[in-house]
């Protein structure tokens, strides 16, 4: 394993030049660091994206911002501090953080000594394996793959050329990661899906327990898949779960049996999809998302935090809430509920209102004689 030589630092007139960037300062400060706007020192980097983050910069020590470009910048000193505006602040800094970024490790070619690797594997004279790994029977690892300390790829398992599997990744038998993909430390790819069924009873009347369906079928990951730490797709019960290319999972995350996630989905941590569960293209999926079996995301949809999913989504739609619902109807009666201690309030006091209006009746037996 070798690191590359870090590249120079760069000053503000060279990223603006870069970034095809206005730069509002002197072009020869220098970059040492890239953080938040209320984090960055002198030598630091920061971006400004929206109005509440633009009113923070009078107060920030950071010597260059890169600003989206329509956003008023105030308390800007232009003979000590540099702004550079830019199209998207956002797409600006993830290119720079590129640069920034401490240059990745390099493995070279070949089979560690504690490796374990079944002679009917096929493993690319490119490809990196490391301590403690196991390769099973008849598994097939692509050109530069890497498989960091502790993976497993299980029989007929297949990894695609140039994929990365950190420590402690697991690939079940016969499922398949496409190339140039990411799996963090812990992901488990394959493992059984979450199926039972009741046993019929016994002959005295009590429970018979539970009956385990097999799953027989796997999982197809795509190409330029990420997948986080500790996550876990099930494989199918039939056919395979299926990961389209290009999609990022997050951390923690679940995906069940026979799902199909198709390409470019963002799926963040915390996540809980059911089986059988279709997320069409370019879908985001936001933190601690559950969603339930048999369902059908349609492409370009948006489902908010903590969202709890029990019916179809349309293509294009935001939904939020448990159950989850599209944010117009969602926000009505958020809005409504906010209200409801004050109607409340004001219906207690027309009952009172109305009773004290109201005559008492008198009582049955007139005056009570004989």
């Amino acid at each position: 394993m070798s690191n590359p030589t870090p590249p120079p630092q760069p000053t503000s007139g060279a990223l603006a030049a870069m970034l095809g960037g206005e730069l509002v300062g002197p072009p020869d400060l220098v970059i040492t660091s890239v953080d938040a706007i209320d984090k960055a020192g002198p030598g630091g980097l920061t971006f400004i994206r929206a109005e509440r983050y633009a009113d923070r910069w009078a107060s920030s020590r950071a010597s260059v911002a890169l600003v989206t470009r329509g956003l008023a910048v105030r308390g800007h000193d232009p003979e000590k501090r540099a702004l550079i505006y830019v199209d998207d602040a956002d797409l600006a800094i993830a290119r720079l953080l590129e640069h920034f970024a401490p240059p990745p490790p390099t493995f070279p070619p070949g089979i560690h000594p504690t490796a374990v690797v079944d002679p009917s594997a096929t493993v690319a004279p490119t490809a990196h394996i490391g301590p403690h790994c196991v390769v099973g029977p008849g598994a097939v690892i692509g050109d530069g793959a890497v498989l960091l300390a502790q993976c497993y790829v299980g029989p007929a398992a297949r990894i695609g050329a140039r994929s990365v599997l950190h420590p402690a990744v697991t690939v079940l038998d016969r499922c398949v990661v496409g190339e140039r993909c990411i799996l963090w430390p812990g992901v488990r790819i394959g493992a059984d899906g979450f199926g039972y069924r009741p046993a019929p009873a016994t002959g005295d009347g009590r429970p018979g327990g539970l009956i385990k369906i097999p799953h027989i079928g796997n999982v197809v990951i795509g190409n330029d898949v990420e997948i986080g730490a500790n996550t876990c797709i099930d494989r199918g019960k039939f056919g395979p779960t299926t990961i389209g290319d290009g999609t990022k999972i997050d951390n923690l995350c679940q995906i069940g049996h026979n799902c199909s996630i198709g390409r470019h989905v963002i799926i963040c941590g915390l996540a809980g999809i059911a089986g059988s569960v279709v997320v069409e293209d370019g879908v985001i999926i936001a933190g601690h998302v559950g969603i339930a079996d048999n369902l059908r995301i349609g492409a370009g949809a948006t489902i908010s935090a903590k969202a709890g999913v029990m019916s179809n989504i349309p293509p294009g739609e935001t939904w939020f809430g448990t159950p989850a619902g599209p944010h117009k109807d969602q926000m009505r009666s958020y809005a409504a509920l906010r209200k409801l201690s004050d109607h409340l309030r004001t219906l207690k006091k027309l009952e009172r209102l109305d009773a004290a209006s109201t005559p008492s009746r008198p009582s049955p037996g007139g005056d009570g004689g004989q």
